[in-house]
């Protein structure tokens, strides 16, 4: 009894009262007028009853509940016996059979007003189910396109909220941990109570015992307002839906078997978006593998030539040193000096791979100025080769990009020096910075001999190429190294070869706040 007491006074609506009487008094007037004009202008006197009948199933219709349909049939009665029935404007149910023709007359109106109310009822009960199914529906095919947890939970909300027309609060994880949740309320009053300690024990009650509690399923939980279901399966527990009902009147008798539905979906996407995450680990680390694979092989392949032209060179001063002319000698101490310069910088590339994919350490990113970045990695590879020509060409307005400063000069120094060694041109090489829709390109372009297109699919994946010589030595791994820099910062990498000659090696680094990749 306390229970329903408790029910109608969260369910009470002092305006909805109002507006409700306000509807009533009107109609019951409108039909009073109505029947007055009849009588005067004699037509239905003996039917007269049938007015208030049908002002009752206007009021039944147009009021919430019975109680209005059936204070119309009194009024309804009344009003017959005061206006239409001798003596005129007073009340008198003494005359004889007039009892037991207005017991029929109330009770004919009474039924109207309930079946009135009855059908009014089942129509919103209908349109409730339909609208349900709608929003089921909709669930169904939107989850389907839900890329991560967050846009999961969030339609979960969003769909929970529309087919039940009342307040959602929905846990990821525990609900007293409060890992990440998702609230939609009608009112921020919904808002405070979900956020109560009261309402978050009974939500922790629920993901632990895995079951329903709350208002609506047991008696014993006290001053709680919301209803809370497990969202869990047999094996693993994802959180907690919280529900808050306005008006418990039109709960349909299968709106929690409804819910379980709807919950079943939301698991099936949590699994879906964890079995793709799992797939992605597994693609990854497979990448990760075949790189690993591809840089051995380059390694091996690239440290041959010139650890072989270091000990040849070693060997014979040491063992003809005497015999051997100042200027040969002073030939192959140059050559020494260059193979192992060129290991030192091998080995500052291994150095940076193995920092990015080793999986140990993160990416330390901020925003770098782009002109200094690239003014320092032309400035390092003009040290290294004082005879190069260099283009450069930055936009004039300061462009701030999220990175590690030390990598991307990493990067542009290995595509700079391959465009230096490989091209096989004389003119100079170029590096131009340009911004596109949300990202910063670079492109370093010379105007050489190109790239052969059967390698360009596979040209960052380290593999070295076939029949490769001394000079070429150093291209497959310097590549590699490159992308997976690139990758670790979330951008792209790729090459072509120039309509003019020659090729373009371009990289894309997002902005901060940037979405797409520049095209």
């Amino acid at each position: 009894m306390k229970k329903r007491i408790k029910k109608f006074l969260n369910n009470f609506d002092g305006l909805a009262l109002f507006l409700d009487f306000t509807r009533t008094l009107f109609v019951y007037m409108i039909a009073t007028c109505f029947a007055l004009l009849l009588n005067q202008a004699s037509v239905m006197n003996d039917n007269i009853f049938g007015v208030y009948m049908l002002g009752v199933a206007l009021i039944s219709f147009m009021t919430s509940g019975y109680i209005w349909g059936i204070l119309a049939s009194i009024g309804g009665v009344i009003g017959v016996n005061f206006f239409f029935t001798f003596p005129y404007f007073a009340l008198n149910f003494t005359i004889t059979g007039y009892p037991i023709t207005f017991s029929i007359m109330l009770l004919m109106s009474v039924l109207v007003s309930a079946l009135t109310a009855k059908v009014k009822k089942a129509a919103a009960i209908s349109a409730a189910g339909k609208k349900r199914a709608e929003t089921l529906n909709e669930m169904s095919t939107a989850m389907l396109t839900a890329v991560d947890v967050d846009t999961i939970i969030g339609m979960a909300a969003d769909s929970f909220h529309a087919a039940n027309q009342c307040s959602v609060v929905l846990y990821l994880g525990s609900p007293m941990e409060d890992i990440k949740h998702v609230v939609r309320v009608s009112n921020e009053i919904d808002e405070q109570v979900f956020s109560s300690i009261l309402e978050k024990q009974v939500a922790c009650r629920a993901f632990e015992e895995c079951r329903p509690v709350g208002a609506e399923i047991e008696n014993a939980t006290r001053n709680c307002k919301g209803t809370y279901f497990p969202i869990a399966t047999e094996e693993k527990k994802y959180g907690v839906v919280g529900l808050l009902f306005d008006d418990t009147k039109l709960l349909l008798e299968d709106t929690y078997s409804f819910i379980n539905v709807m919950i079943s979906q939301t698991i099936l996407a949590l699994e879906k978006q964890q079995a793709n995450e799992k797939a992605q680990r597994i693609l990854l680390e497979t990448e990760k593998e075949k790189m690993r694979s591809n840089l051995l092989r380059a390694v091996s392949h690239d440290l041959r030539t010139p650890l072989t032209g270091i000990i040849g060179s070693t060997t014979t001063l040491l063992e003809n040193g005497d015999e051997i002319g100042e200027e040969a000698s002073r030939k192959m101490l140059t050559d020494i000096q260059h193979d192992a310069e060129w290991l030192i910088h091998m080995v500052e590339n291994l150095l940076s791979v193995t920092r990015i994919s080793g999986g140990t350490t993160t990416l330390k990113k901020q925003e770098e100025i782009i002109e200094e970045v690239v003014s320092e990695a032309v400035s390092r590879i003009r040290k290294r080769f004082p005879g190069s020509r260099i283009n450069v060409e930055v936009p004039e307005e300061m462009l701030l990009v999220p990175m590690d400063a030390t990598l991307i000069e990493q990067v542009l120094i290995n595509l700079m020096e391959n465009a230096i060694r490989h091209s096989g041109s004389p003119l100079p090489i170029s590096l131009k910075v340009s911004k596109k829709k949300s990202g910063a390109v670079f492109t370093i372009s010379d105007h050489g001999k190109g790239i052969d297109p059967s390698r360009i699919p596979d040209i960052f994946d380290g593999k070295p190429q076939k029949g490769s010589s001394d000079s070429t030595r150093g291209i497959g791994i310097g590549l590699s190294i490159c992308k997976s820099i690139i990758l670790a910062h979330d951008g792209k990498i790729f090459v072509k070869n120039n309509l003019d000659g020659g090729a373009s090696f371009s990289f894309v680094l997002p902005m901060k706040g940037g979405k797409e990749y520049a095209q």
